[in-house]
């Protein structure tokens, strides 16, 4: 009989990997069956657009994405881009919802998922919160980041955030957060015990040694050292970091999908744009970089964040700049240089390059080592059963 489990993550068409697919794939190595439900909106595309460019960017992104509905990813797994209105009020909760409900049932009865026996894996959105009623073996909710403490300042969105959010963690078996500071909030806010999961990094996939991608080699070539960033890029990023590290002697390489306004960017010296990069072929970018960088804009969803790419910059050995992220500090403040503006990103990035060693290298991998996705899902094994 097959074990089935059903995800709720984030776009699965997008190039980067993120904690929830590589728990997925955890599950998968353990002969589970999967289905991923991808993401439905949960608010209109010019919330935190800082222009109409931005806006239109992500548009452009749903409606590709939507262009799919249901397709055979990999043997034992389905990404289902479940249809929807894209109107962001409570008719538009209750249509979707019906909407949601309708081809869950749908897609279940064609693949023979037999509820029951199913786990409901939600992380990221609230899409699959109109199926919660149902009778599956367990419901898990994973607060990788917390979605009530989205960036904005429209208040009104943030309460229905902070309403959808406490009806999510009040009707799953099992809350899980990837750092103390999530954990701490989403019990205040579902009043239920929640369990920390911190993030773990693809080990092999990132300390193996690899051939340097030819575009990278060309980078290399200037002599410059080069700071690197891979990740999907928004208008959360501090985007000043890249120009000034631009402008005062590095190569800066941005690896991943741009959903914000980088105009300003497109043209300066020395930054070089890749566009999206396949998650195979990522470390033989990043294993060019000299200088890792985490920058983004300080709010309450970063503060509380833990950047899966902390641990896969670790895992390389590369020496890592990043805003003051609690976690980080706390987990890895000996590893991680910490900045809080745009010109202390370069000071702390030329610090980084002279005092980089062998020895801190090989701390930096040690670090991460501990830290395996095999390690934490015997902690999830542990928690299901």
């Amino acid at each position: 009989m097959k074990k089935w489990i059903i995800f709720s993550g984030t776009d699965w068409f997008r190039p980067s990997v993120t904690s929830t697919r590589q728990i997925m794939m955890q599950f998968k190595l353990k002969g589970y069956y999967i289905l991923w439900v991808n993401p439905i909106a949960f608010k209109s595309p010019a919330v935190n657009s800082e222009n109409r460019k931005s806006m239109r960017k992500k548009i452009l992104n749903k409606l590709q994405t939507h262009l799919k509905f249901i397709r055979k990813a990999d043997q034992g797994v389905y990404v289902l881009v479940p249809f929807y209105i894209p109107l962001f009020s409570a008719t538009g909760d209750k249509i979707n919802d019906m909407l949601i409900r309708l081809q869950i049932a749908v897609i279940t009865f064609f693949l023979g998922i037999r509820i029951r026996e199913t786990i409901l894996w939600i992380s990221g959105s609230f899409t699959l919160s109109p199926v919660l009623h149902k009778p599956f073996y367990r419901k898990i909710y994973q607060a990788a980041d917390l979605i009530s403490d989205f960036r904005t300042s429209n208040q009104a969105l943030l309460k229905e955030l902070r309403r959808k959010e406490h009806y999510l963690g009040t009707h799953v078996d099992l809350l899980f957060a990837s750092s103390p500071n999530i954990r701490t909030k989403l019990e205040q806010l579902t009043g239920r015990q929640v369990s920390l999961l911190t993030h773990g990094v693809n080990f092999t996939h990132f300390n193996t040694a690899v051939e340097v991608n030819p575009f990278m080699l060309k980078v290399k070539a200037s002599g410059l050292p080069v700071a690197g960033y891979f990740g999907t890029l928004s208008d959360a990023n501090d985007k000043e970091v890249f120009r000034i590290l631009a402008e005062r002697g590095f190569s800066v390489v941005i690896i991943g999908k741009v959903l914000g306004d980088y105009s300003s960017l497109e043209n300066l010296d020395n930054i070089y744009f890749t566009g999206p990069v396949d998650f195979k072929e990522l470390p033989s970018y990043a294993r060019a970089f000299d200088v890792c960088l985490l920058n983004w804009i300080m709010a309450d969803w970063i503060y509380n964040s833990y950047p899966v790419k902390t641990l896969e910059y670790l895992a390389m050995g590369k020496p890592i700049v990043s805003c003051p992220i609690p976690v980080v500090k706390e987990l890895f403040g000996s590893l991680v240089y910490f900045a809080d503006t745009p010109e202390e990103y370069l000071e702390k990035a030329l610090l980084a390059l002279k005092e980089n060693s062998r020895e801190l290298s090989e701390a930096r991998v040690s670090a991460a080592a501990e830290h395996t996705w095999e390690s934490k899902f015997k902690t999830i094994e542990s928690a299901i059963q």
